[in-house]
C-alpha cells in the first residue's frame, strides 16, 4: 500500500492504519492484527510481552494506543477507557523528556488518544463535550498529523449539515465530490476506478469532482525532495494511476487536507449544491452508496 515509503517511515504517513516493518514497529503491526481478528486479548498479551522486554518506550504507548482504539471498534467501551487512561498515563510520562515532533511513536499513541477520549464521550451520549474536548486541543499541538487528525474527528460529529469549507466559491450551484488522496497511497488507487466511473457517469447531470492533495515529501529514489520535485512526481502518479479522471483539478493544498482532516487516506466528501456537506467519510466508499447519495443530491 505505501511500497514508495521506507519502511520507518510509514508510521508519519498513515498514522490512522499503521503498516509497518518487523524492524521498526514489531509490535505495533502484531498489535494491530490480532486486534482486525478481534482478539483484543492476544493483542494486549503481545504489548506486554514487548513491555517486559523492552520497557515503557514509546512503541509501546503506540501499540497500546491500538488496545483503546481496538476495543472501542469493538464495542467495548469500559474497556477503551481503560486502555486509554493507561496509555495517557505513558504519553505523559514520556512528554517529560521528548516532543512528539521528534518520535512518530509518541505522535501516533498521543494521537490516538485524543481520538478515543473523543469517540468514548460520543459513545456514552456525551457528543457536545466530545466537541469542546477536540476544540480545547486543537491548539496545543503544533504536528500536521495530530492536528488533522483532530480536525477528523472533529469533522465526523459536526461537518455534515454545515457548509463545506475551503470550497472555492464557483464550486457552487452544483453538486461537488470530493476525493482527497496522496500519491503514495494504494487504498487511492483503488478507490481511483470508482471516482472515475461516477465523474463519466455524472458529470453530465452537474457533478463536479475535485482532487485536492498536498505534499508528503515523499519521492522514490530522492532522500529530501524539493517541492518541484514531488509536484513532479504527484503528477505522474495522477497521469499514471487515475484514468478517467485527467480533467478533474486537482489542486495542491496543504490547508485543504488539514482543514478537512485528511489523517488517513483517501477521505470522500459529498457537497450538494447549496455548499453544504452532506457526507464525509475518511475512508474508502462503495461505488453503489456513493451513486446512491449522487443520485439524491442530483435530484434536489
Amino acid at each position: 500500500m505505501l511500497s514508495s515509503i521506507p519502511m520507518c517511515i510509514k508510521l508519519r504517513y498513515l498514522p490512522l492504519l499503521l503498516i509497518v516493518s518487523p524492524a521498526c514497529a514489531a509490535v505495533v503491526s502484531d498489535v494491530r492484527f490480532k486486534l482486525s481478528a478481534g482478539d483484543l486479548s492476544s493483542a494486549e498479551a503481545l504489548a506486554e510481552d514487548y513491555h517486559r522486554a523492552n520497557g515503557a518506550n514509546s512503541e509501546y504507548a503506540a501499540a497500546f494506543s491500538w488496545l483503546a482504539r481496538g476495543a472501542l471498534t469493538l464495542g467495548q467501551t469500559d474497556t477503551a477507557a481503560r486502555y486509554l487512561a493507561e496509555t495517557k498515563s505513558l504519553v505523559a510520562e514520556l512528554l517529560k523528556t521528548r516532543r512528539v515532533e521528534d518520535d512518530n511513536f509518541l505522535e501516533a499513541a498521543a494521537g490516538t488518544c485524543i481520538e478515543v477520549e473523543a469517540r468514548i464521550m460520543a459513545a456514552r451520549g456525551n457528543r457536545d463535550r466530545a466537541v469542546a474536548y477536540l476544540e480545547s486541543e486543537l491548539p496545543r499541538w503544533k504536528t500536521w498529523w495530530i492536528e488533522a487528525r483532530i480536525h477528523k474527528n472533529l469533522d465526523l460529529l459536526t461537518l455534515e449539515g454545515q457548509p463545506a469549507p475551503d470550497l472555492d466559491a464557483r464550486y457552487r450551484g452544483s453538486p461537488v465530490l470530493l476525493f482527497l488522496w496522496a500519491h503514495w497511497c494504494g487504498d487511492c488507487k483503488a478507490q481511483g476506478p470508482v471516482i472515475a466511473r461516477l465523474k463519466q457517469k455524472y458529470e453530465p447531470r452537474g457533478l463536479r469532482v475535485l482532487a485536492p492533495t498536498r505534499r508528503y515529501g515523499d519521492v522514490p529514489k530522492i532522500e529530501h525532495p524539493t517541492a518541484e520535485q514531488e509536484d513532479r512526481e504527484i503528477e505522474r502518479v495522477w497521469k499514471t494511476s487515475y484514468a478517467g479522471l485527467e480533467g478533474a483539478p486537482h489542486p495542491v493544498s496543504e490547508a485543504m487536507l488539514l482543514r478537512y482532516g485528511v489523517s488517513s487516506t483517501p477521505t470522500l466528501v459529498l457537497i450538494d449544491r447549496e455548499g453544504i456537506v452532506r457526507m464525509y467519510r475518511p475512508t474508502r466508499v462503495t461505488e453503489a452508496e456513493l451513486s446512491q447519495r449522487i443520485e439524491a443530491l442530483l435530484a434536489k
